[in-house]
């Protein structure tokens, strides 16, 4: 039998989770592109700062191979992340909050692994795919307005 705290739990990470809008899962939706942009651009101060800063648990050194490497595999990956929220299997698979908040956990610690085993290679990689998603992200916005 539920006990109060559990049901009182549950109605406010239900109020937490209506900060996400609604229409979020639509291309033409202001409030969603506004969504997906923000974090686009929390991404890139996190990381940013991450690289400027250096926290002593990780050491960053720059190269020409690394930064050519890690600005192709953040092109590439960012052109993935844009044609994949064009398709709709994968825009219902992120409206269902279980499945968000499962895949979003295992990104996180995929993330984290990564980042203490290649620093570099992780925080170059990382800023390149949050640049090159926000024009891309805008212009399915702006062809799906114009539809």
């Amino acid at each position: 039998m539920p006990t109060v705290a559990t049901i009182s739990w549950y109605v406010n990470f239900q109020s937490a989770m209506s900060v996400i809008p609604k229409e979020w899962g639509e291309l033409d939706s202001t409030a969603g592109l506004l969504y997906e942009l923000g974090w686009l651009l929390l991404m890139f101060v996190v990381l940013g700062s991450l690289l400027v800063f250096q926290p002593f648990f990780f050491d960053v050194k720059i190269t020409p191979i690394r930064l050519s490497g890690s600005i192709f595999l953040g092109v590439v990956l960012g052109v993935l992340l844009v044609v994949s929220t064009m398709s709709e299997r994968a825009r219902r698979f992120w409206e269902i909050h279980e499945y968000r908040f499962g895949a979003l956990l295992v990104f996180s610690l995929l993330f984290q692994t990564v980042l203490r085993l290649v620093p570099t290679w992780t925080l170059l990689t990382g800023i390149t795919v949050s640049i090159v998603t926000v024009p891309g992200r805008i212009a399915i916005y702006l062809q799906a307005r114009t539809e």
